[in-house]
């Protein structure tokens, strides 16, 4: 059995990458964490040691392994129960066809809205939206789902994550501090990340997630 692939498509997603990881780790499922983005935010989240060569660029850090998307393919040795893969803009990749889940993740800023409007993804994977960052103003989710009618994805499918300064918080500390703790986020990020999880492990028990994600948000 190969590794389930999940892809991450649009803006940075970084902090639910690496929340997912924790709650998986803690699942007991072994974890590859990929960065292809431009960006490289979820790179700045790893702490990565000085001394590191490039012929040997995985990083094994707190139970979950990470590599930058140009060693991935000339290097992998491993299976993984999960791959989670930041494509950034990008779905020329081929790997993407290869994804069960693809993840395309938005704001309310009108050049990411853009940018993930004209991409053009022809995969077989089970298509979800996230929009992050939503707060009061005359740009609506509703607007952003319209525009993104063309991914057609299912109503079930689409999160709405509201602006909160506890969540914020949270994503840039795991850059700076390389801490992946995350108590008391938002109830929309929670339940987005619960779903999730029992969106891509449908035997799990309510108990066995309750116990993965408290330890997930302790930083355990």
């Amino acid at each position: 059995m190969g590794d389930k692939l999940i892809g991450f498509l649009g803006c940075d997603k970084y902090e639910i990458i690496l929340y997912l990881s924790r709650i998986l780790y803690h699942l007991g499922k072994k974890v590859l964490l990929v960065d292809y983005a431009e960006t490289e935010a979820l790179y700045q989240s790893i702490p990565v040691p000085d001394t590191l060569k490039e012929e040997n660029n995985y990083i094994h850090y707190s139970g979950i392994d990470f590599i930058q998307g140009k060693y991935y393919e000339r290097n992998k040795k491993e299976e993984y129960d999960y791959t989670l893969i930041d494509f950034g803009y990008d779905t020329s990749n081929i790997i993407l066809s290869k994804c069960e889940k693809v993840l395309f993740i938005t704001d309310l800023q009108l050049h990411n809205l853009k940018r993930l409007k004209n991409i053009f993804y022809n995969g077989n994977g089970e298509k979800y939206l996230i929009i992050k960052d939503v707060f009061p103003c005359k740009i609506k989710p509703e607007y952003i789902k319209e525009q993104l009618s063309n991914l057609m994805i299912e109503e079930q499918q689409v999160y709405i994550l509201y602006q909160d300064s506890i969540d914020m918080k949270y994503r840039i500390q795991s850059q700076y501090d390389h801490k992946f703790s995350f108590p008391k986020l938002s109830k929309p990020v929670k339940t987005f990340l619960q779903d999730l999880i029992i969106r891509l492990n449908e035997n799990i028990s309510g108990k066995q997630l309750r116990v993965a994600y408290s330890k997930a948000e302790r930083g355990k």
